[in-house]
């Protein structure tokens, strides 16, 4: 075995870097999540080479992006379906958090809907929208579910983790009331009769999404679905990961990898934490699946 991967080795490695990793958590981070929260500025990453433009709100998140090379977590799942995009294809992005992803697909579609509860993350959504003069995206102070009313969003200590329930994600700072809708009631309401590409990222409410999208999805008006499936988050709200796939499965949908393999029943019973992809017809898609070199996250 080489010296460098023995334990004693190791066990040095790791004692001498220590006092480093704590005084960046607990030092560094702290004084540099200060400076932005101060400053009248906003503080942007961007990749030049996607066109992803992503405000950093703390020094945790600058050390992070740093280290990767990464703008966001879903740089990976978006080289991979970028190829899948056209000029004319309606995206709702459900979850649009603070806004990066929502302006990426505007860029290559034709309108982006998104729906975000928070109003911090919307203001700055807007801000980018703003920055980006971009104009075609219709953005919604709303969560998506099961059905239209009125639920409490647990707010998280980290922008990204908010939901409708109270997961294990990050520690929840407080709670707001917020409006919810349909997929289905919002496409009523604003005569959208198809949906080219449905992104979720809800933390634990994707189930609630597709349930509230069963209408379109039984019309096989929604092209592609994405969302994730994380058990650590569904397992904190006491939910299946399996349970995701059923709205899908029962109207005629399949479900792949962002590698293209389709599920067969065994790993439909007990799925893996990854991003999906659903479609009536997943062999039109699967041929055409884009390659990264970002590591998936």
């Amino acid at each position: 075995m080489p010296l460098k991967d023995s334990f004693p080795y190791r066990a040095l490695r790791y004692g001498l870097r220590l006092p480093g990793r704590l005084y960046s958590k607990y030092i560094t981070e702290p004084i540099i999540k200060r400076w932005i929260r101060q400053s009248e500025l906003t503080v942007y990453v961007h990749d030049p080479r996607r066109g992803l433009l992503r405000p950093v709100l703390e020094g945790q998140r600058l050390k992070w992006t740093l280290k990767e090379n990464l703008s966001v977590d879903a740089t990976y799942w978006l080289d991979v379906v970028e190829p899948l995009l056209s000029k004319d294809d309606v995206v709702f992005d459900v979850g649009t958090n603070i806004g990066t992803i929502a302006n990426w697909f505007s860029n290559r579609t034709k309108h982006v809907h998104g729906f975000e509860p928070h109003p911090d993350n919307l203001r700055m959504t807007q801000d980018q929208i703003v920055l980006r003069q971009t104009k075609n995206i219709t953005l919604s102070q709303l969560a998506l579910g099961s059905e239209p009313g009125s639920l409490q969003l647990h707010v998280k200590s980290f922008h990204g983790h908010h939901s409708l329930g109270d997961t294990g994600a990050s520690p929840t700072v407080e709670k707001i009331d917020v409006q919810v809708d349909t997929v289905d009631r919002y496409c009523k309401t604003n005569a959208i009769d198809r949906i080219d590409f449905l992104k979720i990222d809800v933390e634990g409410f994707e189930e609630d999404v597709l349930k509230g999208a069963t209408g379109m999805l039984a019309e096989g008006k929604v092209g592609l679905v994405l969302f994730e499936l994380r058990q650590s988050i569904l397992a904190s709200l006491g939910k299946q990961g399996s349970a995701i796939f059923t709205p899908l499965l029962e109207n005629g949908y399949s479900v792949f990898t962002l590698d293209g393999r389709v599920l067969n029943e065994a790993a439909l019973s007990a799925p893996e934490d990854a991003d999906y992809l659903a479609a009536v017809n997943p062999e039109e898609f699967i041929p055409r699946l884009g390659t990264s070199t970002a590591p998936a996250i």
